[in-house]
């Protein structure tokens, strides 16, 4: 129930900003799977690297569908030739109402993915227990990520414990004891988190708008001496795509990801209220002549 009053909340302040809603489909891929192969197609030759996530309905879950869903995309990926570049982006809650009714259909869209050589990068769900789900990644072949968020105080551990894996580090909006109350603290530890990650030979994905947080992970690579490629940037479609196409010509790696299906709206609510203290900055990103 909080999570439904915060995404209206996010809605709410959607249709505050004038000409958002207009503008809201240039961060989703459409709602079929035709459509977001279309988008990936274009990003791809443009030189982007792809996340692709199907988005399903909190308030309808039906998980064997949705692994029939994922299956589905795994083929098309396949066929358009974009396995090498792309990512499965694979939200646990969407398979199993708990983690132990999630975690054979996890199991089995990453073996999925792993036969066709595409990578899947499992999220971080609240409701489900972080160690459990740890614990289980820490068994999966190197194809599987996994996704931190540096909200969480055990975060920082958790990053220089999976530094040879993939990880991507985001900075997650969860509100609980084991949560740093205030931005700045998920900031710094953001920034500490980075830096666990890229003293580790793992390719670590760094997700994030904040253009402050961006440059600092960039000197952190220098410093490190990680080279490019090495590691990368993920960031939505349509966000701040003066920066996505900047990094794109400094030589860096960015992956976009590109959320698609019949819940799309209520995924891309979802994912402002997680960065609760920049809605507005987030959704005024999306209009025309953001950078």
């Amino acid at each position: 129930m909080q999570s439904i009053a915060r995404n209206q909340a996010v809605a709410d302040a959607v249709g505050r900003i004038p000409g958002a809603r207009g503008v809201v489909g240039r961060v989703v891929a459409g709602e079929s799977v035709d459509d977001v192969m279309h988008v990936a197609v274009d990003l791809a030759d443009r030189g982007f690297w792809l996340s692709i996530e199907h988005t399903e309905s909190a308030s309808r879950p039906d998980p064997e569908a949705t692994l029939d869903d994922l299956y589905e995309l795994i083929d098309a990926i396949d066929e358009a030739g974009l396995t090498s570049i792309s990512e499965l982006s694979i939200r646990p809650e969407a398979l199993g109402s708990t983690l132990d009714e999630a975690l054979p259909r996890l199991h089995a869209a990453c073996v999925s993915a792993g036969v066709h050589d595409l990578q899947a990068m499992v999220g971080i769900s609240p409701s489900m227990d972080t160690e459990e789900l740890l614990a289980w990644f820490e068994d999966q072949s190197a194809g599987v990520g996994i996704t931190l968020a540096s909200a969480l105080r055990r975060s920082e551990a958790d990053c220089a414990r999976f530094a040879d894996r993939r990880v991507r580090l985001v900075k997650g909006g969860r509100r609980d004891v084991g949560s740093y109350g205030q931005p700045i603290e998920v900031d710094k530890s953001y920034v500490r988190c980075a830096k666990q990650l890229l003293q580790g030979p793992g390719p670590a994905s760094f997700a994030t708008h904040d253009s402050r947080l961006i440059d600092i992970v960039e000197s952190l690579t220098a410093r490190y001496q990680r080279p490019r490629q090495s590691y990368e940037f993920a960031m939505y479609l349509g966000r701040l795509e003066g920066m996505q196409d900047r990094l794109l010509r400094n030589g860096e790696r960015v992956r976009i990801y590109l959320p698609f299906g019949p819940a799309w709206f209520e995924r891309l609510v979802g994912g402002l209220a997680e960065q609760q203290s920049s809605i507005g900055g987030a959704v005024r990103s999306l209009l025309p002549g953001a950078s």
